[in-house]
């Protein structure tokens, strides 16, 4: 049974014409409903979306444009529930950072960033999560500390508070260790 996606942009009256690929009179660009398939196997889903649609009134020619492409991605990436590539270039603007900084402080690879925000390609389950908690601010500045180094540690969690406690072993006391034994209670 078809999975229906909703359109990110809503139809609009607009007529664009290009020409037809096999005959090359001018197309009418028109909104439809466009079923495909997405997956392999098994494992393969029919997903319908609203799409613009350029159609030949000479001989019937149909092609989609860069906008269906971009739509039928976002719609893949509903049926999987992962980010889209406009929410991912949005994370990374939300914070202000190039690609290049943003990788720099997340760890993900530059190039990745870049499949990922073209749809190229679309990230795996665990980089979605990922990308989820870098849209929290918090998480993000965290990163930027880590990626200072040590000198730029973290506060202890609430919860680890009054837990654990340094215990400042002098020099007197490690010359006068010579070993360790396990002694069973």
């Amino acid at each position: 049974m078809p999975s229906r996606a909703t359109a990110a942009t809503p139809p609009d009256d607009r007529q664009d014409t290009v020409p037809c690929f096999d005959c090359d009179a001018d197309t009418r660009r028109i909104w439809g409903g466009h079923t495909f398939t997405y997956g392999l196997g098994a494992a393969a889903v029919e997903l319908t979306v609203d799409l613009p649609i350029h159609v030949c009134p000479s001989c019937g020619f149909e092609c989609l444009d860069d906008e269906a492409e971009t739509l039928k991605h976002e719609a893949v990436c509903t049926h999987l529930g992962v980010l889209s590539p406009n929410e991912i270039r949005g994370i990374r603007g939300m914070h202000g950072m190039s690609r290049a900084a943003f990788s720099k402080v997340t760890g993900l690879g530059e190039a990745t960033l870049n499949r990922w925000e073209n749809r190229i390609l679309i990230q795996s389950a665990a980089n979605d999560r990922y990308l989820r908690l870098l849209a929290a601010p918090d998480n993000l500045h965290r990163l930027k500390r880590l990626e200072a180094g040590p000198t730029a540690s973290l506060p202890p969690s609430e919860t680890d508070a009054g837990r654990f406690r340094v215990i400042d072993v002098s020099e007197k006391h490690r010359r006068q260790q010579t070993g360790f034994r396990l002694v069973v209670a």
